[in-house]
């Protein structure tokens, strides 16, 4: 066991080095992420607030990669030249770094640094001060304090980051104080954002699935014509633009980096999450974790469409128990979305899962590693655009206040994915190399829906036409 004054050490030295690593972490960075802007909201309310401010205890969970350590320096960074605050009063700790030396907990750490920084405890704390914990998966009591601070004091704002594993430490009591933030893959508009400080977010599209009426559609379309002359200061094609988002340029990591860098990174990212994160959601012996590898490997290469748990189980020796759980862990990762068939609840139950990435670049690394994708390959193009479609889709699900639900067709000649908004069903299509409505015209029969969406690289501009709405590629990837 450490000694105290070991602990109390090591917070000092952290406290030195925290402004230098945050510099040298930021130097290349320009702009944020839009969750910057979220949580910075809430810091400037906590700062301003007089008595309490609800929103004070933040949990952000995300696959690796996506930008949580930004995020945290830049807060920093933030609060140090904007907002004035001393570098004593902000205390983050990088609980894989503190594992690395010392088995203890967040408690008994910033405990310490309570003690000798600020000679109180929380309960006497008379002035606001910040907590940023990093990889806080790390300790599985994490939840539990953070529900302790969050009662005794409203002079700490707290902001715990980690895998996705994150939100399993989390009971009821707990809950109800901390504020779920999810921080998920770029896409294209946030990639336009951090590369060319091209700022398209104001943008209405969601309401074309959202709230589709003809208002809506008249102003996307004027939205889109605003757009269009927006990017134009992009110095390629903004479809060549747009290509190379879909095949490396979903993590902030690839933006200063070459294609084969960050396809190498990607490979090295998925590894990771099979050798460390899994393990959090399931157990798995050393040896499934080729098998693990093996069965990604087979997402990645495999057309879109269903897979059966048995037919893998067979390929990869596996038995269909371990085969399912190594799924759900991948969809509890977030690695990949595993969408389920549109129907009653006994055809969710007994029709196979259909699987895409949580970002189109995963599926191009992994294929960009075996020589299998070309982007001016038509088919090749569709698969990653189709991936795009579904991971756009399950953000506007996860950010919207409305009962979103996604599936996917499982008829004959069924569409590509089916949106439940409330009660209204949306039939929706993607038809790369090709504009054929109908699949959306039978689709629209088969459930009554009031219309359908087709999402075309055939179709230039927004159009809707016999209650089908024709959104280009370009446009459906910057809802």
């Amino acid at each position: 066991m450490p000694s105290k004054q070991d602990l109390i050490s090591y917070i000092h030295a952290k406290q030195r080095e925290t402004r230098i690593l945050s510099n040298n972490h930021l130097k290349d960075i320009n702009n944020q992420r839009l969750k910057f802007i979220e949580l910075k909201r809430h810091i400037d309310n906590f700062i301003e607030s007089d008595g309490e401010y609800y929103n004070r205890c933040i949990m952000m969970s995300g696959l690796r990669g996506v930008g949580k350590t930004t995020i945290l320096y830049q807060l920093y960074d933030y609060l140090i030249k904007e907002r004035n605050i001393l570098d004593s009063d902000i205390f983050y700790l990088d609980l894989h770094d503190l594992k690395s030396v010392y088995d203890v907990d967040i408690k008994e750490i910033f405990d310490l640094y309570l003690e000798n920084f600020h000679q109180t405890i929380p309960a006497n704390l008379n002035k606001k001060i910040f907590l940023f914990v990093d990889e806080a998966q790390l300790d599985e009591n994490w939840a539990n304090y953070a529900r302790l601070l969050f009662n005794k004091t409203f002079n700490i704002f707290m902001i715990f980051t980690g895998s996705s594993a994150l939100g399993l430490e989390i009971n009821a009591d707990a809950a109800r104080r901390i504020t779920k933030e999810q921080l998920l893959p770029c896409n294209f508009q946030e990639y336009l954002l951090l590369k060319y400080g091209i700022d398209l977010t104001k943008n209405n599209f969601k309401d074309l699935i959202l709230n589709l009426n003809s208002d809506t559609v008249n102003e996307a379309m004027e939205c889109e014509s605003i757009i269009s002359k927006d990017l134009i200061q992009l110095n390629n094609d903004p479809q060549l633009e747009f290509k190379k988002f879909l095949h490396s340029q979903s993590f902030p990591f690839a933006l200063n980096i070459s294609e084969i860098d960050t396809h190498r990174l990607t490979n090295d990212m998925v590894e990771r999450i099979v050798q460390e994160d899994l393990k959090q959601f399931a157990s798995f012996n050393n040896g499934t974790n080729t098998s693990i590898l093996r069965l990604i490997s087979y997402l990645a290469t495999k057309k879109p469409g269903t897979v059966s748990s048995s037919s893998l189980a067979q390929s990869l020796n596996l038995n269909i128990r371990t085969v399912n759980n190594i799924l759900d862990a991948l969809e509890k990762s977030q690695l990949i979305l595993g969408i389920n068939a549109y129907g009653s609840a006994g055809k969710i139950l007994n029709k196979p899962k259909e699987y895409f990435f949580s970002a189109p670049s995963v599926k191009s690394a992994l294929n960009y590693r075996i020589g299998r994708y070309d982007l001016n390959h038509e088919k090749c193009y569709g698969v990653l655009v189709e991936d795009m479609v579904a991971s756009t889709l399950n953000r506007l699900s996860y950010e919207s206040f409305e009962s979103l639900g996604l599936f996917y067709d499982s008829n004959k000649k069924g569409v590509d994915f089916i949106v439940k908004n409330l009660d209204q069903v949306i039939p929706v299509e993607v038809g790369i190399g090709k504009k054929n409505k109908s699949q959306i015209t039978r689709a629209k029969n088969k459930y009554g829906a009031d219309y359908g969406i087709l999402v075309s690289n055939r179709t230039s501009k927004i159009e809707f036409k016999k209650d089908i709405l024709y959104m280009p590629v370009l446009t459906f990837a910057l809802i």
